[in-house]
């Protein structure tokens, strides 16, 4: 699969303006090179001067508007020069302006929202080694004004919750901290990003109380309203926030059974601390036994399982939330219904062995493409001799003779990596149908169907094309691409796709999520990359690398798409991580299939396609009874 975090790192080429490179770490964090998007963009960035105030020295500094606080204070020598200084401790930066002056930004607070002449006072303060108030920034062209609202939190909590800062300098130096948000984001969103406040409020059934009207406000509330508001953090009631649905919804008359909740508490939560009664103890005393006679093939402990639980009991309460609006549920017991209902959907989705068994049968269609004996890409058999896959798969070839410029292979029933059932099919070497680009303003191709020379290996693999009905691009659902990743064996992975309604919201959380590796990006460079077409849809996927060319079937098995891209990064550890990945479907890749064999005289394509009832109108009688070239596109060439 293409990975487009390659092409930010060369369009920060040669090409590119030259930034001299800073001296200490926290510059290096600070601003990252700029893509040429950005150059693009400097055109349209307003030049901002603001002043800081530092041991009792007023400097001024000239920034963009598309810089943060940090990045622009390291334009400072006499700033860079008292940093060095204080490398262990942490940046404050106090406004005197706004709803509530003298409150403190993070140091990645954009500069357009600094108001011009405005004085920061900077400080440092001990870093106890809780947290730094310092974080890698988010992409900066993000930072617009109309999509930013600030507001701002007591450094003191209500009476069940005093403490809120990680670090405890900072709430005896401040009392008050400045917030950004995306408009569209929730509270709690926008404050595990800013990364100054404790995870127990994220943990605890906490809410926010208005300073001035007493006004309380969930934290699940996006902060769209929010801005120039005054915060207190309180805590609503001593029970922190539920593990699962169960819990929310639970009645007298809906109980789970007492092994099943043992296991569930010893292996989700192993370090929780049991209530020492003697009925908790009866319960362990038949946990204990149930463990001892338990098979090798009992459930194990999850590793950092605590911290994804963690993640999970943070998002459950606001996506409940979003999904009783959506849904319009009105009470708890509708609730239960619909999570119990769509449950089931999604299980039966591909669990069933009916459609596991077809899969199974699909999936022996899928080859590897490999280059010159190196795995490049995947496939599979779309008709007859014909297999299909990325044009951005093959690379580049001769445009006027359409001769590939070296040796495929198209490798199938690589399913070991002994590969001693696997079955080695050479390609042609002409390309039989090719587009990568633009069809019109609302859609994009990028396909390459490639002609086997031998079959008869594969003599008993399906044509996938027998399992493609003409219908638009699926919005909802589930999915399940079938491919090699990382250019390795064969897998499937089955997942759901993202609404079109719903792609900004799963790329802001995304993003928010991980942005300490999401720094290379810049808000334009996404845009483009980002532009959706017609024939595209999008999801979650763990297919990177090789499994561009894959085909993506539907919950009834039907082939919908081709597996083309994703929006790539490199995450913890430099593995490559993806924004979310996306597919282009298969109507308009027939389409331009039928167009370039009646134009190049390729009778035998048309005519296979002719056997196929669900291609559409586009192919007619007369198109498949034209007088065929006299000598196929291989012949022509050899």
């Amino acid at each position: 699969m293409a990975d487009p975090s390659k092409e930010v790192e060369e369009d920060r080429s040669s090409k590119d303006v030259k930034q001299e490179r800073m001296d200490d770490s926290s510059e290096k964090e600070a601003k990252a090179v700029p893509s040429k998007y950005e150059l693009q963009q400097n055109t349209q960035r307003k030049s901002h001067i603001f002043h800081f105030l530092i041991k009792n020295d007023k400097c001024a500094v000239t920034c963009d508007t598309s810089m943060t606080v940090l990045e622009a204070l390291m334009r400072s020598n006499i700033f860079k020069d008292i940093k060095k200084k204080n490398t262990k401790k942490d940046i404050v930066i106090q406004r005197p302006k706004g709803a509530v002056p003298r409150a403190a930004v993070k140091t990645d607070f954009p500069c357009c929202l600094i108001e011009k002449d405005e004085i920061l006072k900077i400080q440092f303060i001990n870093n106890d080694g809780d947290a730094s108030t310092e974080q890698k920034t988010i992409v900066h062209d993000f930072y617009k004004p109309e999509t930013l609202v600030t507001f701002y939190i007591r450094t003191t909590g209500g009476d069940k919750i005093k403490l809120l800062m990680k670090n405890k300098d900072l709430r005896l130096n401040v009392d008050d901290v400045c917030v950004y948000a995306f408009k569209e984001e929730d509270c709690i969103t926008a404050l595990k990003r800013d990364g100054r406040f404790i995870d127990d409020i994220f943990k605890k059934d906490c809410a926010l109380r208005e300073m001035d009207s007493e006004t309380i406000y969930e934290m699940s509330n996006t902060v769209e309203y929010f801005d120039q508001k005054h915060f207190q953090i309180i805590v609503r009631s001593d029970n922190n926030q539920p593990d699962s649905l169960e819990e929310v919804f639970s009645d007298d008359s809906i109980e789970m059974e007492e092994a099943s909740a043992a296991d569930v508490k010893e292996n989700v939560q192993p370090n929780q601390h049991s209530i020492n009664t003697e009925q908790e103890e009866t319960k362990q005393k038949k946990n204990t036994m149930k463990s001892n006679n338990a098979s090798t093939n009992s459930p194990k402990i999850i590793p950092d399982s605590e911290e994804i639980l963690a993640i999970l009991r943070a998002q459950f309460k606001d996506l409940l939330e979003t999904l009783k609006q959506r849904e319009n549920l009105k009470n708890k017991s509708d609730t239960l219904k619909f999570f119990r209902a769509e449950y089931d959907k999604s299980v039966q989705s591909f669990s069933e062995v009916k459609k596991v068994k077809q899969l199974m049968r699909l999936s022996d269609s899928v080859c590897q493409i490999r280059v010159e004996g190196s795995p490049r890409g995947t496939g599979f058999l779309l008709f007859d001799r014909f297999i299909l896959t990325n044009a951005h798969v093959i690379g580049e070839f001769d445009p006027f003779t359409r001769k590939l410029s070296k040796t495929f292979t198209a490798v199938f029933g690589y399913e070991d990596l002994d590969a001693k059932e696997a079955k080695y099919v050479p390609v042609k070497e002409h390309v039989a149908a090719y587009y990568h680009g633009k069809i019109n303003m609302d859609r994009y191709l990028d396909f390459a169907l490639l002609e086997l020379k031998d079959v008869d290996e594969i003599a008993d693999c399906p044509g996938l094309l027998s399992r493609y009905t003409h219908a638009p691009p699926p919005n909802r659902g589930g999915i399940c691409i079938v491919g090699h990743p990382g250019e390795g064996v064969k897998k499937m992975d089955p997942c759901f796709i993202i609404g079109k309604e719903h792609l900004q919201e799963a790329a802001h959380k995304h993003i928010s999520e991980n942005v300490n590796f999401i720094h290379v990006m810049t808000q334009q460079s996404l845009a483009e990359k980002w532009e959706t077409h017609d024939n595209q849809f999008m999801y979650n996927s763990c297919f990177f690398h090789g499994s561009s060319g894959s085909p993506v079937f539907d919950e009834n098995c039907y082939l919908v798409g081709v597996h083309t891209g994703g929006y790539a990064y490199k995450g913890e550890n430099c593995k490559t991580r993806s924004i979310m990945e996306y597919s282009y479907s298969m109507q308009p890749v027939l389409e331009s299939i039928i167009a370039q064999a009646k134009k190049s005289g390729r009778a035998d394509i048309l005519k296979l396609l002719s056997e196929y009832k669900t291609l559409n109108p586009s192919l007619k009688d007369d198109d498949v009874d034209m007088e065929e070239a006299p000598q196929n596109q291989e012949d022509e060439h050899e």
